[in-house]
């Protein structure tokens, strides 16, 4: 078998292989700036002036900033690697946090803004108890003092049947719209019969019904109480639980 020597030259080769590579002089700057840029983010992110150990507490009133703060999860970490948007969706999962904006700043300032929910009324439904905001959310009740309107529901017929558990909208409207325009009526009671039902300061016994046209309702008592008043007459129970169909004995 006959061996045949190459008559190329192989520097050749090679020098053409180099020049037509893509490692070009600005590609390899490139890449080392990269580095040096990845190599001082990570010297930052380590860096114990960078990290967190408190935060501002804004618009708190129910809720104990130590456990805001406790809930949010920044303690000890890097501000580098804080994402605001999880932190306050994680704070808003607390059922008195309505909302949260968290701001997060270099070297390690982190400012947590909250709205809480107002606590408008207490809610027994059988044997719970609830307070609940104006839109109806039931809140575990804190230490303190409760707020000054009373449900009593020993059925548990006003949950909206949903979750979280919600008191109906409906029925909030109906009581928050009485103590707006009669604030020393402070209790009402629910049932089937009835509905939502109450006492009047002159002794009536007024029931409300299950939730429809609540506003509408509370006018025809207002209404219908200024005319009773000026005849001097004293019923037992004014029946408003059907809008069209509305009595008083």
């Amino acid at each position: 078998m006959r061996r045949y020597a190459s008559s190329v030259p192989l520097a050749p080769l090679v020098g053409q292989r180099l020049r037509g590579s893509t490692w070009s002089p600005a590609k390899i700057v490139s890449i080392l700036l990269l580095g040096l840029l990845a190599f001082a983010l990570y010297a930052f992110s380590n860096d114990y002036a960078f990290f967190v150990y408190e935060a501002s507490i804004q618009g708190n009133r129910l809720l104990p900033a130590e456990a805001i703060y406790a809930a949010s999860g920044v303690h000890e970490q890097s501000i580098f690697w804080l994402p605001p948007q999880e932190i306050a969706a994680n704070l808003e999962m607390d059922p008195y946090i309505k909302q949260a904006v968290v701001h997060c700043r270099v070297p390690g300032s982190v400012i947590i803004e909250v709205t809480e929910r107002r606590p408008r009324l207490v809610w027994r439904a059988g044997s719970e108890e609830f307070w609940v905001d104006n839109e109806g959310f039931a809140l575990t009740p804190l230490e303190g003092q409760a707020p000054p309107l009373l449900l009593i529901d020993d059925e548990g017929r006003t949950a909206d049947g949903g979750e979280p558990k919600r008191l109906k909208a409906a029925i909030v409207e109906g009581i928050l719209l009485v103590s707006d325009r009669m604030p020393e009526i402070t209790q009402f009671r629910y049932d089937r019969t009835w509905g939502l039902f109450f006492q009047s300061p002159h002794g009536w016994q007024v029931a409300l019904g299950y939730g429809e046209d609540m506003p509408y309702k509370v006018d025809v008592l207002l209404k219908l109480g200024e005319d009773l008043l000026a005849k001097g007459q004293q019923p037992q129970l004014i029946d408003l639980r059907f809008s069209k169909g509305m009595r008083y004995r």
